[in-house]
This record gives C-alpha cells, structure tokens and sequence, in this order.
C-alpha cells in the first residue's frame, strides 16, 4: 500500500521532467557568449507616461531594435533615491544610510578635506588614484548588518572587479549645496569604490531658465564619456535633469514642472543618439533605467518605472527574466545580474535577480502604459476588497455560529451567508473579465456576481453536500483552467499576487493557495462521501488524479514554484489517503510522509537548478545561495521566514479569519453534543476531507513565510461546508435529530 502512495507522490517528479522539456516557451534564451561594452543610461524620476510625452526620437529608435519593460522599485528601506540604487547594487532589498549619496572623486574636496584624505579616515586605506569613494559606505554597511539574509554591499562592482571588468560612473542629480551621487552606491564594489568616472560638477553649467538655475552639459558628459572609452567596460551615465525637476517641483508652477521634465528628456534623448553612433550593435548593449518613480506616481502607488534595453542578443519586444518569468515585467534585482551575465560573471554572495531577455510578445509603448495603470488599479483595489471581504466573513461567520447555538429559526439564511463567503473568491477570480477601474464599483460588481452564484445554488434543488461539492468543483477548474491559460485572472484578481508589490509574479500565489487546498480536500470528502453511497468501490483512487494535477500546478517552477504550498498539499493528501485507509494518523506515518515530502522537495530544487538559468525560479536561486554560502544560509531563510510569518500573524486581517474559523469548529466538536460523532458516522468520508484540510492549512501556517495568509483562505472552504452539514444534523427542541436538509 505504502508503495503506491509513494509512486503517485514520485508522479509529479517525471510530469515536472515532461512538460519542462515540452512547454512552449515564448523567451528567446540568450547567448551567454557575447561581450562588449555595457551603456547603463539612468534618467531617474520619469514614468512611462513622460516619454510618451515628449519628443524622443532617439529612444522611440532603441525601441524599434530593442525591448521594453516595467520595472518594479522595491527595497529594504524607504521609496528614495538612496535606497533604491543600493538595492540594485546589492542586488537584494537593502537600505541606506543618509550618507549614501556623498561620493567624490579622490581629488575633489568636501567639507573642507580631501575625499581620499576622509575616505583613508574611515577605512585606514588609500584609494586608487583617479577612484572615486563613497563617504558613506560605512555607515550604510552597518545599517544593513542584521539582515536576516545575506547581504553584500556593493556586490555588483565586486563582481566586475574580481573578474578584472572596469567600471565608471559619469554625471550626478547635485543640486546646489547639496551632492546627490546616488549612482555610484550601484556601482560601487566592497570598498566603496568605483575604479573609475567623473562627479563633480564640471559638466554643470548655470542656466537660470532651468531649476535650481543649473544644467548638465552633455557635450562635456560626452568628452567624459570619449576619454574613458577605450579603458572601461561598463559605463554608468547619469543625466541628472529630470531629477533636479522633480526636485524642484514644489518650487515652480505645474505647467512649469512638466516643461522642466519634458525639456530634460528630450535633452537626454539627443545625448543618447549621440551615444548609440558609438555603439557596436554586434557587441554592445544599451540599458536605459529609472530606479524610482516621480513623486506623482508614488502618490498613486504606481511603484514601477520604465527600462528600455538594446543591443547584443535583444530583439523587439516585451523584456522579462527568470525573476518574474512574466512578459513586460522585470524587477530591479534583475539590473546588475543582467549586467553580470553579459561578461558570464556568476552572481556574488547574496546577490538575487536574473539575466534580463526578450521575448517574442511585442506591444506598443501605450499598451504597456494601460497595462501600467491597470496594475496601478489592481493594487489600488486590492486591500480594500480584501478588507472588506473579510469584515463579511467575520460577520456572517458569527451571525451563522449565532444562529445554530441561540436562533434556530434563522438556519436557511445562515445557509445563504455560509455559501455566499465561498462563493466571492469565485466572483473575486472572475472580476478582472469584467475590469473597473474603482474600487466601489469593483467592488458592486464582484459582490453582485457572489449573489448571482449564490442564487444559483439556493434555486438548485440538491442537498447540501452536492451544493458545496458544485463550489469546491468550480473554484478548483478556474484555478486549473487559469494556470493553464496563461494566469489572465489570478494575476488581476484581488486574491491573487500583486505584481507591483513584487513578492510574485506567476503561479498562484498564497492567497489562493489556500482557497485550492481546502476546496480540494473539501471537495475530494464530498466526492468520496457521494461516491461510497452509491456502493461503488475505489472511491479513494478516484480523487488522486485530482490532488496530482493541483501538487503539479504549486509544484511546478515553470507554473506554480510553491514550496510552502507544495509541502502542505502534500500533507494534505497523505492526511487523506492515511485517514481513509488507517481511520487514525500515527506517529510513524508522520515520519514516513515527512521523508517522502523532504525528497520530493529535494528532488524539485534539483530539478529546477538543472534548467537553464533564466528560467530557474526562486528554488534555484536558493540552491545557489545554499553552495555560494553553505549550510547557514538555510537558516538564514528559516528564520526570515519564521520572522515574516510572526509579523503578518500580527498584522494580517486573515489572521481574524484563521481564528474565528478555527475556534467555530472547535465549539461545534462539543456543542451541540454529539453531532459531530453522529455527522462522523453518517459522512466520513467528508468529514475525512474537512480533516485533511485543516491538516494541510496548519502544515501552510507554518511552512510559508506568509503562512497565516494561506491558512485563512483555506478556511474559507473547510469551516462554512463543516457548519453546512452541522445545520443539517441539528436537533429540534426536544433534542431529536432532524435527518432532512435544513439547507435547500
């Protein structure tokens, strides 16, 4: 018997082999050979909004050539300037110190010393003549030393200059009095170094049209740039007008700031073509970036920029990467691990990201703008219909709970609330077939739609267990049929992942996770429970295809790439099958399932790092991390995981589901009393299932670094079937069992 539940658990291991040789990928891999040299233009603090805006006939001809993507922003600390551009460089979230944008070339003199002088003050090292240092290294070492992962700053520029690559840094955001380097945390290496550029403000000349009455002199940026080019690998440009534009946005009239930041990047256009007449488009490629969003999309929450890449192994279209795996998105981890790859420089230690690549879906600029709004939208509107969901479930929970133990009478609308709490994340996947770009009217809309469907099954003249069988069954075919089809709905809904947030991109994410966990192991009880009574044999058989299609879906790097998910479905499903054939789980069935499920995630990690690098997923990436930095670094991400986990248990609203959920089926083990034993006896199989879910939902609040989250949703299709059917077995006044449906 043992060796077939570990044959279908071993299953999913040749379907992953399978469908990874055979799925049609749309990413062109690209050629890990080509060298070269690196352009990375940064015009900071623009939206995609403000090239569509402005004339830019430069950038409009990279395009044609090259690809196009959103970029996501997030770091370890505030939405700054400082902040994100030591991320990059880091390639994993970090914060700065205030610190951070002071950096000089040796030479220059601050404060009244020299940089190489206060530099040798804080480090007891001399820098390299012609270097320029960062003064606030240091500090910005220290803030990030407790960082429950590894973090290197200045990992990027360590790589270059380990593999011999030199690096530059030309141009700043500097506005008077104040100096705004923010370029070299990028591209600074371990010490605070970049070998090479140019930052003061030689190339700054006054022009009192324009904000702080300075400008950049890009025939100067331009000198700059030649005399540095037959020595340097990777240039790093900073044309820091828009910036200075945005800075001073509270100084000048509305009409003005968008004249300011259209002028500056039609300016940054031409320098640009005058650029690419220097590049070699067989060898070279150009990265154009904005680490972080003006100050106008911030306040909207549209927290991802523009980047525009050409050259060398880019052909036209939407940029992705392993990172996201999702076409037109990229995140900023993803910068310096591109241009690593682009000399076959492996990543440093702790460095996250992956190589950026074209793929071969293609869409004009304004589309991927209306697709920037629409996740500007599905952000926007996501906590609220969450919130405003869970008020509902927490209300109607309790009013049902209430009904069953004090009004007795009101059963049949407690049958309604109940079936209208699983019914919205049916209605909630459905809602991006009908997008609404506010949140009431999304939220009408999604609501109406839960109605409908609740309507639906009051008029549907079958029992109760049939009833949440239907909804179990429909939820679990739409996450399926979505998985399959490219993920349309999940990645819009507001129980799915948020791309802008940046924690996941594809797959489904831990919301639904949960939701597909209880569904499956309700539904699979009911199934089983329906299936027994027409005294049919090899009802347990019956459901295993349906657990293997949902581990493959969690499993799966290339669909789902949930451990956390993968590791408590597989709890579940053993609970099921052990609970079926044993009636009770012991301590050695336990183990047995513990180390098949170690295996099983073993296997899958070395399945994934055998894939090709850019389609690894987060699991190989952490196999690496694990033979960059040894043993420590799994605990590392046991206790970030175990960190997360306490926070969000402490802030979540799901958390109130979890509870509530928990505590109504723990009162109905003992009130009223014996009907749970009489249900047990009368449904076993479902109730089987209803035990196997919250096996596999506590088995997800404590192996996902969110887990509270997907332990709540899980509830959401185990505790309103349990109290459905404890509705059913309630007794009347004189304590006798009613064996009709109080639900129709």
């Amino acid at each position: 018997m043992y060796r077939k539940i570990a044959f279908f658990l071993l299953i999913p291991i040749f379907v992953f082999l399978f469908i990874g040789l055979t799925r049609a990928d749309t990413c062109l891999k690209p050629d890990t050979s080509e060298s070269g040299k690196t352009l990375l233009i940064v015009i900071d603090r623009i939206g995609l909004a403000d090239l569509l805006q402005a004339d830019t006939p430069n950038i409009d001809a990279l395009l044609e050539k090259g690809g196009v993507a959103l970029m996501t922003t997030n770091t370890g600390g505030s939405r700054s300037q400082r902040d994100a551009y030591l991320t990059m460089g880091a390639g994993t979230r970090v914060a700065a110190s205030d610190k951070s944008p002071l950096a000089f070339q040796v030479d220059e003199n601050f404060q009244g010393n020299k940089a190489s002088d206060l530099y040798f003050q804080m480090t007891g090292f001399h820098p390299p003549e012609n270097a320029i240092v960062n003064l606030g290294f240091v500090q910005t070492v220290r803030n990030n030393n407790r960082r429950p992962y590894t973090v290197n700053i200045g990992a990027l520029g360590t790589a270059l200059r380990n593999a011999g690559i030199c690096s530059a840094v030309i141009g700043n955001c500097d506005t008077p009095g104040e100096n705004k380097r923010y370029l070299v945390s990028l591209m600074m290496d371990d010490q605070g170094i970049v070998p090479a550029g140019y930052l003061d403000r030689s190339f700054l000349i006054t022009d009192y049209s324009r904000p702080f009455g300075i400008r950049t002199d890009y025939n100067k940026l331009m000198q700059y740039v030649d005399q540095l080019w037959d020595t340097t690998h990777v240039f790093a440009i900073q044309l820091g007008d828009t910036s200075r534009a945005e800075d001073f946005r509270y100084e000048a009239t509305d009409a003005m700031n968008e004249h300011y930041k259209r002028t500056a990047i039609e300016e940054s256009d031409a320098f640009i073509g005058n650029l690419i007449k220097r590049i070699n488009w067989e060898q070279d490629r150009i990265l154009i970036v904005t680490p972080l969003n003006p100050a106008s999309d911030l306040a909207e929450n549209n927290r991802v920029t523009p980047v525009i890449m050409a050259g060398h192994g880019i052909t036209k279209g939407l940029l992705s990467s392993g990172s996201t795996q999702r076409a037109g998105i990229i995140t900023n981890l993803d910068i310096g691990a591109t241009i690593l790859s682009s000399y076959n420089i492996p990543a440093y230690g702790g460095q996250l990201g992956a190589r950026i690549y074209p793929t071969t879906k293609k869409m004009e600029v304004s589309e991927l703008l209306e697709y920037n709004i629409r996740l500007k939208e599905v952000h926007n509107q996501r906590t609220p219909l969450l919130r405003s969901y869970v008020a509902a479930i927490i209300i109607l929970l309790t009013a049902s709970l209430t009904s069953i133990f004090l009004f007795r009478k009101l059963i049949a609308q407690a049958c309604v609330f109940l079936q209208f709490i699983m019914a919205v994340p049916i209605a909630y996947l459905l809602l991006p077939l009908f997008h609404q770009p506010t949140f009431i009217v999304s939220m009408l809309l999604s609501w109406l739609l839960a109605v409908a469907i609740t309507g639906l099954i009051g008029v549907w003249k079958q029992k109760t267990l049939i009833k949440t069988g239907a909804l179990c069954t429909v939820i679990i075919i739409l996450l399926i049929a979505d998985q399959l089809t490219g993920e349309h709905l999940i990645s819009h809904s507001p129980l799915g992942y948020d791309i802008i947030s940046g924690v996941r991109f594809y797959g489904i994410g831990n919301e639904y996770m949960g939701i597909l966990i209880g569904a499956v192991c309700t539904g699979a009880g009911v199934v089983c429970e329906l299936w027994s009574r027409k005294n049919r044999a090899g009802s347990i058989w019956f459901i295993f295809p349906i657990f293997l299609v949902c581990i493959l879906l969690l499993a799966h790097p290339g669909l789902g790439a949930n451990v956390g998910g993968t590791i408590s479905i597989l709890a579940a499903f053993a609970s099921f099958v052990i609970l079926n054939w044993h009636g009770k789980i012991r301590l050695w069935h336990i183990m047995a399932v513990g180390f098949t499920t170690a295996l099983f995630i073993l296997m899958l990690f070395l399945f994934d790092s055998s894939r090709p690098v850019d389609s690894q997923s987060h699991m190989g990436q952490t196999l690496l991390l694990i033979r960059q930095n040894g043993i420590p670094e799994l605990f590392l991400i046991a206790k970030r995981k175990i960190e997360v986990n306490l926070r969000l248990f402490r802030y979540t609203v799901w958390t109130r589901v979890f509870l509530l959920s928990l505590l109504s089926m723990v009162l109905l083990l003992f009130r009223p009393v014996g009907i749970f034993r009489d249900i047990a006896n009368n449904n076993p199989y479902f109730v089987k299932g209803i035990a196997s879910g919250v096996i596999g939902c506590i088995t997800a609040l404590l192996v996902n670094d969110s887990g509270i989250v997907a332990a709540g949703t899980s509830m959401i299709f185990i505790a309103p079937p349990a109290l459905l059917v404890v509705i059913n077995y309630l007794p009347d006044r004189k304590n006798k069992p009613v064996r009709k449906e109080n639900c129709q």
